[in-house]
């Protein structure tokens, strides 16, 4: 059962574009000025084109609509002369309404004399993920306790000073507390395959 839609929710458009009027051959609003060139089975509806249009579309030399499931879809061509993409060309019209379109619907092809260059937008290249490895982090108190410890550009301070008994029980209390940690983890994941005995 075809659900019952009121023709006002027919525009999708958030923004629609300015009304269009036919007179004549020429499709016609405040500032913009285009050419009917096509209106195969009178598919051409300005209320419908007003409220599908957008500012956008003034980029392209040829303005295409076709009718499919009592909507209107627009597509934008350039001239065959343009050094763009040769689907995006006018010449391939015909390929368009074949194998996009349905067979026999109605469509329109409007003119634009004058095509509008649109400013180029900056593209947002999206940001390369860093790998984080949790084996590569340190906190940043074990690097100063380590840097501490060393003298003279990398060399080893004295065994017998305070400073490398202070190192070695900073050390100590790391390897229990990993120790410790590790333990937690086992217990959390809740089982243990096997206990390092030493």
């Amino acid at each position: 059962m075809k659900k019952e839609v009121s023709p006002e929710l027919y525009n999708y458009n958030k923004f629609p574009g300015p009304a269009f009027a036919l007179v004549g051959d020429k499709v016609v609003s405040e500032n913009i000025e285009l050419s009917l060139l096509i209106n195969h089975k009178e598919a051409f509806d300005q209320t419908v084109f007003g409220q599908r249009f957008s500012q956008l579309m003034l980029k392209f030399d040829y303005i295409v609509g076709d009718w499919g499931n009592e909507q209107l879809r627009l597509k934008g061509f350039y001239k065959d002369d343009k050094p763009v993409a040769s689907d995006l060309k006018i010449g391939r019209l015909d390929d368009y309404l074949l194998e996009y379109c349905n067979f026999g619907c109605a469509y329109f092809v409007l003119g634009n004399d004058s095509p509008q260059e649109m400013p180029a937008e900056p593209e947002d290249k999206p940001r390369r993920k860093r790998n984080r490895s949790r084996n590569n982090r340190k906190p940043q108190e074990n690097r100063t306790v380590q840097n501490t410890g060393r003298q003279n550009k990398g060399k080893p301070a004295k065994l017998g000073s305070s400073a490398s008994k202070q190192q070695k029980q900073e050390r100590q209390k790391r390897q229990d507390k990993k120790k410790v940690n590790r333990e937690i983890q086992e217990v959390k994941r809740g089982f243990v395959i096997r206990q390092k005995e030493r």
